[in-house]
């Protein structure tokens, strides 16, 4: 995480020493060159972080040196968003930065990345009595090898197993291999282990090695042939025979990559095929294949076969007897995952009475050594093969509990506020397209599961962490990721954290839970209250948490029963989102105008809110801005037409009858040009013809109107009046009546509050 904050800080600080910026921060002159100074710094430990953050999963003192530099790049970040008092703060920095940069020598860090965990090379060979749960797939797939149709003019076809590393892809690839009826189908077979470092060489010589029986010796003696002459080889011995090929473990998404190969298999016979396994979906997409199939978790029971396989293995009667209730409770760890399966079973093998396996059954999952050992491995490969501003976006998916998923829009703004995104002082759509890439990437590797998607609001689908992936991401960021569930009558509470708690989830149970004071959270980042029901928060406690917790960035919060926010949210400074879900809220306080960098403000189902205040007028940085199913809402302030950086408004109360003084009216619309989604309920009598001809919207992309029946017309004359005829996605309302352009299910419209 630290490289992206890093590169994130030279993007700032890049901005901040120009000429212009300089003068208009009236900094002193010394500030530049203490800047400057920083710059260098930085420049030069980011070149060590790849090896830092490799050497760091089992050296503890370089995860010390790097929590060291993560702690000075987030002080670093606070100071350049404050601008007050920065000279004194880069120059204190400077000093222990510089004190951190001479580390590196004892710490034997380099500018080139030491070598990545290596996963152990597949073979070929498997006992089939181990794998269970995998044989409708496993006739899927060789009805597909064995089919004997392919495209005009094409000898081979591709096939691909995706899925999470660990899910059983290899193994069911060797099952298949070894099936009787793919042995007698095809003339050749080869095997080829590819991993997660691409050699043509290396892939073609135990191609070679299959085809022609090689021995060690054999292998040995093409070390010095060349790749030309590796490939004519194959040609030669391939030509005219049905072949199976298996690529095992494909990580490279580059189809140049495989170019040479591809064209050596083509003298191959016509219902030859290539058998693929990857944990990347963009791998199946680069070699064409005609079929992907994307493998499943197994059932509990399933893992339960596998795991008492081993764990139970060579025991009585009555001890299998009595150890069956907590193992099965085990296999529910495994989440469906066989290679979880298989490593709990060989750690419970050696664990002999019911007080040891009850420990298991109580130890969080990513704290088990054998877990980091033997089933972490491949998925630290998949995390180091993210590029760096992707890895601190996964890992703040951990500040989401388990089983909760992750609406597309709230992660991007989330990551937006965190500034995982990077730093962009201009346009702000290339940071939402930013985050649109890296939950693609996130989801490419199996790191995110789209739990769901809808045609038409395609950027609103909502995603899902898989839950060892949840136990993964905690492994990575070891106490900086908390969730406290608070079920004490305690007026204090102290954070217990391996690290400097960062993120902090706060779950209090019951009304008299949520103490008054939380100690070690002056610097949390990102704080979600989130309480069940019954358990609340009072106002004093949110005030002194306002006044301690004052780096707050992301702020998230529900079952509140005040009827207003406390006066001292306006101390949180570097707040970018804020989210509040009460029902009893009916204001926001004037404070709330303070927060000059908050880019989302999200009110969504606050039903008993009022009105807005007058001074968000000051909110100059609000990006987004939502307030579906807010009933008790009946106009929105004149000011909200200042907010000229908007892109994306839900519940949008427009007078359209007349430019009211104090109301935000049809014409005010004119002035938010950055609008990409609009969703808005019509006011008024009658639509003011003057005042509406001012809207020109032009990036607007999604537009939904709830109009009254007195003001209700043809759709396209309401469009027409309000310049948006060319708006792509279109819908209107009247009266809570579907009358689109386009059917969608009603629980999308309920989200925009339609």
């Amino acid at each position: 995480m630290a490289e992206a904050i890093v590169s994130t800080l030279l993007e700032q600080i890049t901005t901040i020493t120009c000429e212009g910026a300089l003068e208009e921060m009236r900094l002193l002159k010394g500030v530049k060159k203490d800047l400057r100074k920083l710059k260098f710094n930085l420049t030069s430990i980011k070149a060590l972080l790849k090896d830092a953050e490799q050497k760091q999963i089992s050296d503890e003192t370089v995860q010390l040196w790097l929590d060291r530099l993560q702690e000075e790049s987030l002080d670093m970040e606070d100071a350049l968003d404050e601008y007050h008092g920065i000279a004194r703060n880069i120059k204190e920095i400077n000093e222990r930065l510089d004190e951190i940069a001479k580390d590196r020598v004892r710490y034997q860090l380099t500018d080139m990345p030491s070598r990545l965990p290596k996963r152990k090379e597949s073979t070929s060979f498997i006992d089939g009595s181990n794998i269970v749960g995998r044989d409708e797939v496993k006739k899927q797939i060789i009805g597909h090898l064995l089919c004997g149709t392919s495209k005009e003019g094409e000898t081979c076809q591709t096939i691909s197993i995706v899925g999470l590393g660990g899910i059983g892809k290899t193994a069911l690839a060797q099952l298949i291999y070894n099936d009787e009826e793919v042995k007698q189908h095809f003339t050749s077979r080869i095997w080829a282990y590819v991993s997660n470092i691409f050699d043509e060489s290396k892939v073609a010589k135990m191609i070679i090695a299959e085809l022609e029986g090689l021995d060690e010796v054999g292998v040995l003696q093409m070390e010095s042939v060349p790749l030309n002459a590796l490939l004519k080889k194959i040609c030669k011995s391939i030509e005219g025979k049905k072949y199976l090929l298996v690529l095992d473990d494909v990580w490279t998404e580059n189809d140049e990559d495989f170019g040479g190969l591809n064209a050596t298999f083509k003298p191959g016979a016509p219902g030859s095929r290539i058998l693929v396994t990857t944990r990347k979906d963009t791998v199946s997409r680069a070699m064409g294949s005609s079929h992907t199939i994307y493998l499943e978790t197994l059932s509990q029971d399933l893992c339960w076969s596998i795991l008492k396989k081993k764990a139970l293995r060579e025991r009585s009667q009555k001890t299998c007897e009595d150890l069956t209730p907590i193992g099965l409770r085990i296999a529910e760890k495994c989440k469906g995952l066989p290679l979880v399966a298989k490593t709990l079973g060989g750690l419970l093998q050696f664990k002999t009475t019911r007080k040891e396996w009850e420990d298991v059954m109580k130890s969080e999952l990513w704290r088990l050594d054998v877990v980091h050992k033997d089933v972490f491995v491949p998925l630290l490969l998949s995390y180091y093969d993210l590029p760096s501003p992707v890895k601190q976006c996964f890992k703040y998916c951990v500040s989401f509990s388990k089983d909760t998923g992750y609406c597309t829009n709230h992660l991007i703004a989330k990551w937006k506020a965190q500034g995982y995104l990077g730093f962009h002082d201009g346009d702000d759509s290339l940071l939402e397209l930013k985050g649109f890439e890296h939950l693609k990437c996130l989801e490419a590797r199996s790191f995110l599961q789209i739990e769901d998607y809808h045609p038409v609001y395609g950027q609103y689908a909502r995603y899902r962490m898989h839950d060892f992936v949840h136990d993964f991401a905690l492994f990575l960021t070891k106490g900086e990721f908390v969730e406290e569930v608070i079920s004490k009558g305690d007026k204090s509470m102290k954070m217990n954290s391996e690290r400097t708690c960062r993120h902090l989830i706060l779950i209090p149970e019951s009304s008299l839970s949520f103490p008054e004071s939380i100690s070690d959270v002056e610097k949390l980042r990102s704080l979600h209250i989130s309480a069940k029901k019954g358990g609340v928060i009072s106002c004093g406690a949110l005030c002194n948490l306002f006044n301690k917790a004052r780096r707050l960035r992301v702020l998230g919060m529900s079952r509140y029963p005040g009827s207003t926010i406390p006066e001292e949210i306006g101390n949180l400074l570097h707040l970018r989102y804020l989210y509040l879900n009460t029902l009893h809220l009916k204001r926001l306080p004037k404070a709330i105008g303070r927060l000059h960098n908050l880019q989302s403000l999200d009110l969504y189902s606050c039903s008993n809110l009022e009105r807005l205040p007058d001074e968000m007028e000051n909110l100059v940085n609000l990006m987004a801005l939502e307030t579906a199913a807010c009933f008790s809402l009946t106009c929105y302030p004149k000011g909200v037409r200042r907010l000229t950086r908007l892109t994306q408004v839900t519940g949008l109360i427009v007078r359209v009858d007349h430019n009211d003084p104090k109301e935000f009216s049809i014409g005010d619309l004119a002035n938010l040009k950055q609008l990409v989604v609009l969703s808005m309920k019509m006011v008024g009598n009658t639509i003011n013809v003057e005042e509406s001809k001012k809207v020109k919207l032009q990036n607007l992309q999604e537009v939904k109107i709830l109009v009254n029946e007195a003001i209700a017309e043809d759709e396209d004359t309401i469009l027409e009046s309000l310049n948006m005829s060319s708006v792509p996605r279109c819908c209107f309302d009247t009266n809570f009546h579907m009358i689109g352009r386009f059917s969608t299910p009603r629980n999308e419209y309920q989200y925009f509050g339609l």
